[in-house]
């Protein structure tokens, strides 16, 4: 297999009508590829100067076997690779003298690109967070959980921001960079502009925050779910994601999923009770030069 690599928006203007097909192949396994390029091919999210898009072929002229977005200061993401693939897209990096800080992605792609880097490098491997990818099968949304769902407007700003830096708070993380409050005020206003930003809410008083992504071929991605403290373990957080998860259903959603921290089984628990149920798994690896 060979690598070609493209870099930036001029880059990522050929690699998004070549990934298409690809992508649309398995909008679940590869919602985070998906979400990753069409943000920025929308112009949703601006693209990276530095950003580099990965094709990997069988032979050439032959459409990708397999594909990868490195967006700094980001982790590497790429899909479930094989041996083969990774060793290829490694390669590729190396060649272009490219250093990544790490790798996240659909398992067992990122333990294939370790191996790889590790290799041919004198860096050593960390194995990050584990995440489980959980697809909505039957929903079963509970009766007995006071308050209702409402979507967020601009007025919830300071609230979100809060929630969004409690929620990275209590999320073991392994992106190089620190996330700071700019960094959830960004994430805040880029939820709520598109509508994708809500509250559970209990006479006037948000209690719960659930978002999700823009939609990859009908399948639609919850992302921070979180409840401040004060407010746990009254089952806001499965209300919260159980009626947004029918509001999705409701307006076309192929798909609807979500992904969790693996080692967390009371979150995984909340999940699978109210009709979500684990497809696949998530690792990251972080590397450290010797």
């Amino acid at each position: 297999m060979r690598c070609e690599l493209l870099r930036g928006a001029i880059g990522l203007s050929a690699f998004t009508p070549a990934v298409a097909s690809w992508l649309a192949r398995d909008p679940v396994r590869h919602n985070h590829l998906c979400t990753v390029v069409s943000q920025r091919a929308d112009g949703v999210l601006p693209t990276e100067p530095d950003a580099l898009w990965a094709l990997i072929r069988a032979a050439p002229g032959t459409p990708p076997a397999w594909i990868a977005a490195w967006t700094p200061p980001h982790l590497l993401l790429v899909p479930e690779l094989d041996d083969e693939a990774a060793s290829a897209l490694v390669d590729a990096l190396l060649e272009a003298g490219e250093t990544v800080p790490g790798v996240t992605g659909m398992a067992p792609g990122p333990s294939a690109v370790a191996r790889a880097w590790t290799a041919r490098t004198t860096a050593s491997a960390r194995r990050g967070m584990s995440t489980r990818l959980l697809v909505l099968e039957t929903l079963r949304a509970p009766d007995d959980v006071p308050g209702r769902l409402i979507r967020a407007d601009w007025t919830y700003r300071p609230w979100l921001i809060k929630a969004v830096l409690g929620f990275e708070a209590d999320t073991p993380g392994d992106e190089p960079e620190p996330f700071t409050e700019r960094d959830a005020a960004r994430r805040v206003d880029y939820f709520l502009s598109g509508g994708r930003a809500w509250l559970w809410e209990v006479r006037g008083e948000p209690v719960a925050m659930v978002c999700f992504a823009p939609p990859a071929a009908a399948a639609y991605r919850i992302n921070a779910v979180y409840t401040p403290p004060e407010h746990r373990r009254r089952g806001y957080a499965a209300a919260a994601t159980a009626e947004l998860s029918q509001h999705l259903l409701d307006i076309g959603a192929a798909a609807v999923l979500l992904f969790t921290d693996a080692a967390n089984p009371t979150s995984n628990g909340v999940y699978e009770r109210i009709g979500y149920r684990a497809v696949a798994e998530g690792e990251t690896w972080t590397f450290t030069p010797s």
